[in-house]
């Protein structure tokens, strides 16, 4: 597998997307977003999705000035973004919210008609760099969960993430499904070749799927179920339920109620924390949580208790020095789009 640091990455993923016909600013936000998640350890939302993207670029793209405002009031705003770029939707999607929030203390923004909007772990932290408390929830991701006692695909992963402000380090940072696990790591699985834990995937007696291509090949029989599961799934599918009751009538996207049936909204909700209390007493209060609960002794196997985000940023320093590295598979494709479009790939 080759190995390349980030700022050659970055530069390639730039290259591609303003070959394959986006504008500068769009094709740096979504480069810059990829690599992001491979910096931060998540490769299910890497430039993975790079050879996945650009097709559909090619044959069309929607920009943000494209959108239409559905709803427009001092805290919130509801916008069809007409079929455009999910990374960079969110991405405006976020400071409208943020600057909302500012004159009204709650800012929400939501959206639909986009495309795949990403990482959610990459948009609260800039939000609460901002001095916010940042949401971000989407009612899509794919219809693959299963409610509590099927294994029927009925649900869509629901994933959610927070962002808080910290005083010493990088914000605060939640990014989860509903979900045991996230597709996109089931699809690392699948691209290294490489069998899956228990209890990510059950078939219709309820047993577990260790063959990650079963994922896709099994589709009918197979599905991910809820958090929580197998003793506690009720509340991951429970929570599955409330995000698509939220985000799917708010957002104007609607519940999701089958394929192509409803779903995929966008929630973007920034809260002003001046509005309540001063700012560094909130940077106290949640330091002083960070070192109360990372203070508990580790377990014999265990390197350390993190806080939320901890891991990410723990992840990002190292693939900063070392480099990050990429699966031959996608490589190839990489390789592939790069010469179809004309750009020179990095020196490994």
């Amino acid at each position: 597998m080759p190995i390349i640091q980030h700022n050659p990455l970055r530069k390639l993923a730039l290259d591609i997307f303003h070959a394959a016909g986006l504008p500068e600013e769009d094709a740096r936000v979504i480069s810059e977003h990829l690599v992001d998640s491979n910096l931060a350890g998540h490769d299910s939302h890497g430039v993975w999705c790079l050879p996945r993207y650009v097709p559909a670029m090619r044959e069309k793209y929607v920009r943000w000035e494209e959108r239409n405002v559905l709803r427009e009031a001092p805290c919130l705003t509801v916008i069809d973004c007409k079929g455009g770029n999910g990374i960079v939707a969110t991405t405006h999607a976020l400071n409208i919210a943020v600057e909302k929030a500012r004159q009204t203390t709650f800012g929400f923004v939501g959206l639909h008609n986009t495309t795949h909007i990403c990482r959610l772990g990459d948009y609260t932290p800039r939000m609460a760099e901002q001095g916010m408390i940042g949401l971000v929830w989407l009612n899509g991701g794919g219809l693959f969960m299963t409610p509590n006692g099927s294994s029927d695909r009925r649900l869509c992963p629901e994933p959610i993430s927070f962002g808080a402000p910290r005083r010493n380090g990088a914000p605060f940072m939640l990014d989860m499904t509903m979900t045991t696990v996230a597709g996109g790591k089931i699809e690392q699985k699948i691209v290294r070749d490489d069998p899956m834990p228990e209890n990510w995937v059950i078939d219709q007696t309820g047993k577990s799927v260790t063959n990650a291509k079963e994922f896709h090949d099994r589709s009918d029989e197979t599905g991910v179920p809820p958090l929580g599961w197998p003793q506690f799934g009720h509340k991951g599918a429970g929570l599955a339920m409330m995000i698509e009751m939220l985000v799917g009538p708010l957002s104007h996207a609607g519940c999701t109620k089958g394929p192509g049936k409803g779903g995929q909204g966008v929630m973007v909700l920034a809260i002003n924390i001046e509005a309540f209390t001063d700012l560094d007493t909130y940077k106290d209060e949640v330091e002083g949580l960070r070192d109360w609960v990372c203070s508990a002794r580790p377990l014999p196997d265990v390197h350390r208790v993190y806080a939320p985000g901890e891991i990410e940023e723990e992840i990002r320093q190292q693939r900063e020095q070392y480099g990050i590295e990429i699966p031959d598979p996608t490589w190839d494709q990489i390789t592939a789009i790069a010469a179809e479009l004309e750009v020179d790939m990095p020196v490994l």
